[in-house]
């Protein structure tokens, strides 16, 4: 990093501010366009539970990672280095954070299965 150059950060709120601007219809004059976020695009075959919307991920936190619950969605993504923004429109929860670690893909997912356990106990 170079001297006297400060990086912009964000701060949670400005995550969800930002992620609750296209979920709330502020950024599209087509109230059907929040649809193709969440419109099935790709499913990864070796990943049932979580699939691609159009620049989305949309995560299926089912029975098996939350027993004694109903399924409820996660819509948003994660990052190469452990970052998580996503919302459960069931609950309407958001939840982000981050482990910066670059091999942490996995960790958001399991962190987030836990934190839904967590608010609904």
């Amino acid at each position: 990093m170079c001297r006297g150059i400060r990086r912009p950060r964000s701060t949670i709120g400005d995550l969800l501010t930002f992620h609750r601007a296209p979920l709330g219809g502020a950024l599209f004059h087509d109230a059907r366009s929040i649809d193709l976020f969440t419109e099935r695009r790709n499913r990864l075959r070796n990943i049932p539970i979580l699939r691609y919307g159009l620049g989305t991920m949309i995560f299926t936190v089912g029975r098996l990672m939350s027993p004694g619950h109903r399924p409820v969605t996660l819509i948003g993504h994660s990052g190469a280095t452990g970052t998580w923004l996503f919302h459960c429109p069931e609950l309407d929860l958001h939840l982000a954070g981050t482990v910066d670690q670059t091999r942490g893909q996995a960790v958001p997912f399991r962190v987030m299965a836990r934190c839904l356990r967590a608010w609904r106990s």
